[in-house]
């Protein structure tokens, strides 16, 4: 695709970064959500009706009363009353909201720019992609909600983990797709020479650990151990091993889930850090080397601070947003590395 063609595609790509930048902010309310334990406030599915909020005294004394009937009010909550209700309802609600904001945001566009002949070939693919995986994301919302309004007080932190990775794949593959439009080039190929693989290894452990940082934040498991570098003066402590299953432990139980999440940190910091500066003089590497360096030093910093500080949610929130920062670079440094092929949407 050469300069001028790529210049006619300059409204999909800020229709495409605005999606980017919509879905940052989303993992911010996401992440003030779950902190704040407002994820459960809202105890019912309704894509439509559910826009608007309750509007007078009787409607709020409706959704608390469904509220009550939920097992993280009878079993965590049972002393909280309307006013407190309402804080938690107001985070959920502006949750599922910016998700509908995001629907119309991506649909609308998608419409007008197929229309225009704009989208066509892998980029009508690619968007018809965005636009499927962004619905799962939200049915994936509810299935994790679903999780905890029956018998337990929490969702499953399974279906957070899934939840979560979900709307981090959407996000990459409308970041990829700007990616692919600036360059010229649409391709997840690699050449033999580059850098490439090891960022793909680097890309699996960042993902790695994303996925435990959500078992971390689902089963609260950042409020077990608040010391640093050690879990209470130990490498690993016994409780580590309470259910005597590898595979459970260090998933299903919360001090495992912490001792799996800030050791996999020091391995995801480490290999960021030699991949930068061992590839930095690499002419597809130019900035991104530096960025992989302060971005990786930052998310560290934010990991244990939020660790120290008995899980902050401003620290919280700051931490769970760096990691799609580090998502960000890494991916900016696989593109880069890639083969440059045509990209041409027709």
């Amino acid at each position: 695709m050469e300069r001028a063609e790529r210049g006619r595609y300059t409204p999909v790509v800020i229709w495409l970064i605005t999606g980017c930048i919509m879905i940052a902010c989303m993992v911010v309310i996401g992440g003030i959500t779950r902190l704040t334990g407002s994820g459960l406030s809202i105890t019912v599915w309704d894509p439509i009706m559910g826009a608007i909020p309750p509007l007078n005294d009787a409607d709020w004394n409706v959704a608390f009363e469904q509220y009550k009937a939920i097992p993280e009010y009878t079993l965590k909550n049972f002393d909280m009353d309307l006013a407190g209700f309402k804080q938690i309802f107001f985070w959920e609600f502006l949750h599922r909201n910016w998700g509908r904001l995001m629907g119309l945001v991506f649909a609308f566009p998608f419409i007008m720019f197929w229309r225009k002949g704009l989208l066509k070939g892998w980029l009508l693919k690619r968007s018809w992609a965005i636009l499927i995986g962004g619905g799962l994301v939200g049915a994936l919302g509810w299935f994790m909600v679903s999780s905890g309004l029956e018998q337990n007080p929490d969702v499953s932190h399974y279906r957070l983990a899934v939840h979560l990775m979900a709307a981090f794949s959407v996000f990459a593959l409308v970041l990829w797709t700007v990616f692919d439009i600036r360059s010229g080039r649409a391709s997840l190929k690699g050449n033999g020479n580059s850098p490439a693989p090891w960022a793909r290894v680097l890309l699996v452990l960042l993902v790695l650990q994303i996925v435990w940082g959500a078992f971390t934040a689902g089963l609260d498991a950042g409020h077990m151990y608040n010391t640093w570098p050690s879990m209470n003066g130990e490498f690993m402590p016994e409780n580590v091993h309470a259910f005597g299953d590898l595979v459970t432990d260090l998933s299903d139980h919360r001090d495992g889930v912490q001792f799996i999440h800030r050791n996999l940190a020091y391995l995801v910091a480490l290999g960021f850090i030699v991949f930068g500066l061992v590839f930095r003089r690499e002419s597809t590497m130019e900035t991104v080397w530096w960025a992989m360096l302060v971005g990786v030093l930052v998310q560290f910093a934010l990991g244990v601070s939020t660790l120290l500080s008995h899980v902050n949610v401003t620290l919280g929130v700051l931490h769970q947003l760096g990691a799609l920062v580090l998502l960000t670079i890494l991916l900016k440094a696989i593109h880069r590395t890639g083969n440059r092929v045509s990209a041409k949407p027709a």
